[in-house]
């Protein structure tokens, strides 16, 4: 689950400083620094990161001028009092902190804090599971959704007030959207809002209760008795006004991309200064930036002559690089030990020393590291190549469980160990530049990490043979050497096509966005969107489908259902649309190339929790091909081969294939084994018709059934892709489950199983923890059956095609084949084909990929190839 946690900084450093504040009792440096709310905030921000497992962190904070809200109402917080001198020249120094953690902070001239959040937390909804709000001002209450939750203080972090879509009715006796409607009826004093003079809290409950908003109170206002219909009428503009000012803004400038959000959780070598500046002992004593190991008695080897011949059969290996990527990164040497050894290889040493080549390369000395796959292409790129590796520290750690590993060993170390070693960033960094340390420092940590690899080797190998992983760590560990040689390859793409490409989709871009323009009846900046919602929802009076939510939410849901009978929001999607694979793809993958136009994606084979690969600089498997226009993409990549060929070989319906298997459901094996059309068939079953009476929208409708049950849609979530009502959504998976009742009880058995162990588990063992199985909160605990029911599945089909790359990389190289596998994306694998190989390569991959593995039902592949990617579908 991909979470992120935004805090309100200026509430937390005021709640730390007001704590002693009053008291007194002032912290001071022996220079005479204040540090009351330096180390409150510490403690705090400390406390939260320990407790609440962060994957990504952003922090707000008040600019302390005037904004938008002040230019709007005079008096807005007129009633607060100015900042005490000894809380001011605190502020940099909290923000140090931060900067210290490396965590992202913003402040902004013409917002507040709360706006920064509210801004983040809608950017940050199509990509997170989870979002967590940490502060002490109600206001944020707002918010609360589905997916965000608000945790407000009450003394410190360790005591949150945890306000979420479940429980917020009972706490607050209104919803979350009527948040703004009651401070409009009751003010806000905190903020010098007025409100309606009269109208206490109990009458603004009750009238939120008889109707939804101020709109509907007003709307209804006859309907209102006595005194309080007085109050409303007399208090009109108040009320809308204060509703207006306590409104938070969701599209503020904020500078960074939600990646550079991630926080990687580990110390950092600042801190510990830090700390110490600040005369906070006691967090000085706790801060663990992590220890080269002692006593290793390295040598360093620096003649390259050096006879590598006296090493032992078994040696653990870690490569020292600068720089984490392997197409500009400097080899800095190798450490290597053995019984009797421990070395370090200079780079000079280890690019030209043939008797340590020989002993990489051949297939008695058993090698052990950590990532063999960076190891194994940054070698190869220098001509070296790896082989005989038997542990992998990584692959180990991630098939344990995925939340264990990561790509710095670190981390590692910190999940299996109680000893921890330094960061990379540790080493390698200093006042936030990287830099290459002293050889006796990069050589210990290389000297470090092997020692560290020795030490997990017996345990993780006794976890995975307890956990009956042994044969699919085999899988992983061959694959490495696939992936790497992929990443090497790379792909070749035309950028003069891709140029032109980007033109035409500039053009239609411009079209589109006149289009807009036209149906507005004025210009104005199509990328904001709280312009494009006054645009839509206040000019031109188009029905607004989330107002009581989120405001005039304009994102693709909403302007997908207006569609249908106003063409202003079909020119919207039409414009986003190419904008995005103009930013994205046309520049994104022009940015990427190399100088002879090749693209080197770096595979993750140990990062998502399903098994899955995922790829990144650039994200291969992320090229459209949903849409005829996206889709055009993909005629930028061409073959390297005079005359040659892009190949495709993509499973059919593998993940529906893998539930047949699995879940041993009768109807589903017998409709593949007739080798019918599965959809045509669930539809003919369905809707009780002849197979050869379905017609096209009924097949549509059973294919969205059949992929939707893999991810355990409800009811609900069908109706909004079948555009029925629920009802009637619910009917239908009741008859299908009628009809593959097989299915049914598997599925039901995968959630039973994940409750009472923690995790499900694939065909070849591969296991997914799911944390809110058991969740007291429904929409998690949904959220977790949700999981169980389709990680089974998903796994099992991401371990076949990992499995088929392996056999099918083995075959060519028998086949002595010039052809290369480039790609992989999800269900498919690409490969640059020489002409004259196409008919062999065509037959390996099909005996391969259809018969890599045994099930219930047949394996199909379809295999295309054309020119370019774009012309293999």
């Amino acid at each position: 689950m991909k979470k992120i946690t935004l805090i309100d900084g200026n509430s937390l450093m005021f709640r730390a400083f007001y704590a002693t504040y009053y008291t007194g009792k002032m912290m001071q440096t022996s220079q005479g620094l204040y540090t009351n709310a330096i180390f409150g905030f510490v403690n705090m921000i400390n406390s939260l990161l320990e407790k609440k497992d962060i994957d990504y962190v952003f922090v707000a904070f008040d600019a302390g001028k005037q904004t938008f809200r002040h230019q709007e109402y005079k008096e807005y917080k007129g009633t607060r009092t100015k900042l005490p001198e000894e809380l001011k020249v605190q502020i940099p120094y909290v923000k140090e902190y931060l900067d210290v953690l490396e965590i992202k902070y913003y402040e902004s001239l013409d917002y507040e804090a709360d706006d920064l959040i509210a801004t983040m937390a809608n950017l940050c909804k199509d990509e997170f599971d989870q979002i967590n709000i940490v502060s002490g001002d109600k206001d944020l209450l707002q918010l609360v959704d589905d997916k965000i939750t608000v945790h407000l203080t009450k003394s410190g972090v360790k005591d949150l007030d945890e306000n979420n879509v479940a429980n917020f009715k009972e706490k607050n006796n209104i919803y979350p959207y009527q948040v703004t409607d009651y401070k409009g009826l009751i003010g806000d004093s905190s903020d010098n809002l007025p409100g309606i003079r009269g109208i206490g809290p109990k009458t603004a409950v009750q009238l939120l209760t008889d109707y939804q908003d101020l709109d509907d109170i007003y709307l209804n206002i006859e309907d209102v008795k006595g005194r309080t219909k007085t109050l409303l009428e007399e208090g009109k503009d108040a009320a809308y006004k204060t509703k207006y000012l306590a409104t938070l803004v969701k599209d503020a400038y904020i500078p960074y991309k939600i990646e550079e959000l991630n926080y990687r959780n580990y110390e950092h070598p600042k801190l510990y200064r830090f700390y110490k500046e600040m005369e906070f002992n006691s967090l000085m004593k706790k801060s663990d930036q992590g220890e080269l190991a002692e006593n290793l008695d390295l040598e360093i080897v620096e003649d390259v002559n050096y006879d590598f011949s006296k090493l032992d059969k078994e040696i653990t290996i870690s490569l020292e690089t600068f720089y984490q990527n392997y197409y500009n990164n400097q080899i800095l040497g190798l450490a290597i030990k053995d019984k009797k050894h421990q070395l370090f290889v200079s780079k000079d040493v280890l690019l030209k020393n043939k008797s340590l080549h020989e002993i990489l390369s051949n297939n008695e000395t058993k090698v052990n590291l950590f990532d063999y796959k960076k190891t194994y292409a940054v070698l190869k790129q220098r001509g070296i190549i790896l082989k005989n590796v038997t542990f992998d520290l990584l692959l180990g750690a991630y098939l344990i469980n995925p939340s264990y590993s990561n790509d710095d060993i670190q981390v590692v170390a910190k999940n299996f160990l109680e000893t921890n070693i330094p960061h990379y960033d540790t080493i390698y960094k200093e006042n936030k530049k990287y830099q290459i340390p002293s050889l006796d420092i990069y050589s210990q940590y290389a000297a470090t990490k092997n020692d560290l690899i020795n030490k997990l080797k017996q345990p993780i190998l006794e976890e995975l043979k307890a956990n009956e992983l042994e044969e699919l760590f085999k899988i992983e560990i061959e694959l490495s050497e696939v992936l790497g040689d992929m990443e090497i390859c790379g792909l070749l793409i035309d950028p003069e096509k891709l140029k032109e490409i980007g033109k035409e989709f500039e053009i239609e871009a411009n079209k589109y966005q006149e289009e807009v323009f036209m149906y507005a009846g004025e210009r104005f900046n199509l990328n904001s969107y709280k312009v494009l919602g006054e645009i839509l929802f206040e000019k031109l009076k188009l029905p607004v489908y989330k107002k009581t939510k989120t405001g005039y939410s304009t994102n693709s849901e909403v302007l997908e259902k207006l569609a249908y009978r106003y063409p202003i929001a079909q020119a919207i999607l039409e414009y986003r649309s190419y904008n995005k694979l103009i930013t994205t793809y046309v520049n994104g993958l022009l940015e990427v190339k190399d100088e002879e136009n090749f693209l080197h994606p770096v595979y993750k084979q140990a990062l998502t929790t399903t098994g899955r690969l995922s790829s990144v600089e650039p994200n291969i498997q992320n090229i459209p091909i949903r849409t005829e226009t996206g889709q055009a993409i993909r005629k930028v990549f061409i073959s390297r081969f005079e005359d040659g060929l892009i190949l495709s070989a993509d499973y059919s319906q593998i993940e529906l294939r893998v539930l047949a298997s699995l879940s041993k459901d009768p109807k589903m094996i017998e409709f593949y084994n007739q080798g019918l059309d599965i959809h045509k068939a669930t539809a003919a079953s369905i809707y009780g018709i002849d197979y050869n009476m379905v017609q096209p929208g009924q097949r549509r409708d059973a294919k969205t059934i059949n992929f939707g049950i893999i991810y355990g849609m409800s009811a609900w979530g069908l109706s909004e892709a079948l555009n029925i009502n629920p009802k009637a959504a619910g009917d239908y998976i009741e008859r299908y489950f009628e009809i593959f009742h097989g299915a049914k009880e598997f599925l039901d058995n995968q959630v039973t199983s994940a409750r009472e162990k923690g995790y499900t588990k694939t065909l070849l063992n591969r296991r997914r923890y799911i944390d809110n199985i058991n969740s007291p909160n429904i929409n998690l605990r949904n959220f977790g059956e949700r999981t169980a029911m389709n990680a089974p599945i998903q796994g099992t089909a991401a371990d076949i095609i990992k499995l088929a790359m392996n056999k099918v990389k083995a075959k060519m190289i028998e086949a002595n084949l010039e052809s290369l596998l480039i790609a992989q994306v999800h269900d498919e694998l690409v490969f640059d084909v020489k002409r004259d190989e196409l008919d062999i390569l065509k037959g390996i991959i099909k005996e391969e990929m259809e018969n890599v593995i045994k099930l219930n039902v047949p394996l199909v592949i379809d295999i295309n190839y054309g020119k370019n990617w774009y012309e293999t579908k």
